[in-house]
């Protein structure tokens, strides 16, 4: 498979950047310009391979809630997504990621599926474990990774690590939840290629309580159903592009709607919605981040007012 090809022979660029090194330094003419040009794409690829992947990001937004205001309550909460913990060595570490969510101190955390990446099914409690450790409320969905498609059907060993971490699993389902002293309906939708999206549970919601819908696929907005009215829809899958070399990184953003990281106003059948995208920690098809390092997203989310 071309993706281990890369991850277990690209060491070898490293020597190859001293020898095109030594000729930058040593020729003259042609062979100074040739090795001057291919320097810069190996060091590009070290860079993406190496490096980048290594650097996590915390970004801080405020997102206003319809019906709120900047002086209405707020909830602080931590989002992150496709984690995609198993085949790449090189991938962020989940323990890195609890840390940097623990030192912003928010009120819950949630985590919008692509946990894993064709792992061996007994690593996953081990790779999840520092999930145990976060300092507020977790709340998550798998992604199509972790459903197979592709890969295996890892649905039920990542589960049961979750919840063994204290982890809520929001699959089709509601909590209603206080969260930073306020109450909110915490909701999610299992993943899309997986076609068992069942919203029946919206049905009871009390009209009153803001609603964040957790999902991976962000395509998900075609989905929701008109009477559904969330606040804020909370997904993934995206990675930003993971290599998002200019003009050409949105050819390959796998959704069909213009979702591509951060906040998205969407105009759903049944109004306009906010849809806010993570960009991701981990990486899949190539072992390899460029100019979208992981992120961590930490959103302060203004409620609406009360009536």
């Amino acid at each position: 498979m071309l993706k281990l090809l890369i991850f277990e022979f690209s060491w070898a660029a490293f020597p190859v950047a001293g020898l095109l090194a030594w000729i930058l330094f040593r020729r003259s003419g042609l062979a100074r310009w040739l090795s001057a040009i291919l320097l810069a794409g190996t060091c590009t690829f070290l860079w993406a391979r190496f490096v980048e992947p290594r650097l996590l990001q915390v970004h801080r937004e405020t997102i206003t809630l319809p019906g709120a205001s900047a002086g209405s309550p707020a909830i602080r909460i931590a989002l992150f997504s496709d984690t995609h913990v198993g085949m790449f060595e090189n991938t962020m570490p989940v323990s890195r990621i609890v840390r940097r969510i623990n030192a912003e101190n928010v009120d819950a955390v949630f985590l919008a599926g692509d946990i894993t990446f064709y792992p061996h099914p007994e690593q996953i409690t081990n790779l999840l474990a520092p999930l145990s450790d976060l300092n507020a409320p977790l709340y998550a969905v798998l992604g199509n990774h972790d459903v197979g498609f592709p890969g295996p059907d890892l649905s039920r060993p990542i589960i049961a690590a979750i919840e063994a971490d204290g982890g809520k699993i929001v699959h089709n389902r509601a909590f209603d939840e206080n969260i930073g002293g306020q109450r909110i309906i915490v909701a999610g939708a299992s993943d899309l290629w997986q076609r068992k999206q069942d919203f029946g549970f919206s049905s009871g919601l009390p009209a009153e309580v803001p609603v964040l819908l957790l999902t991976h696929n962000p395509d998900t907005a075609y989905a929701v159903p008109p009477g559904f009215s969330y606040d804020l829809m909370l997904a993934g899958h995206t990675h930003g592009g993971q290599i998002r070399i200019p003009f050409l990184y949105k050819r390959h953003i796998p959704t069909q709607g213009p979702f591509d990281k951060e906040l998205h106003v969407f105009p759903s059948p049944s109004g306009e919605r906010l849809v806010y995208v993570s960009s991701g920690t981990g990486m899949s098809g190539l072992p390899m981040r460029f100019l979208m390092p992981p992120r961590i997203d930490v959103l302060t989310v203004h409620l609406p007012d009360p009536e």
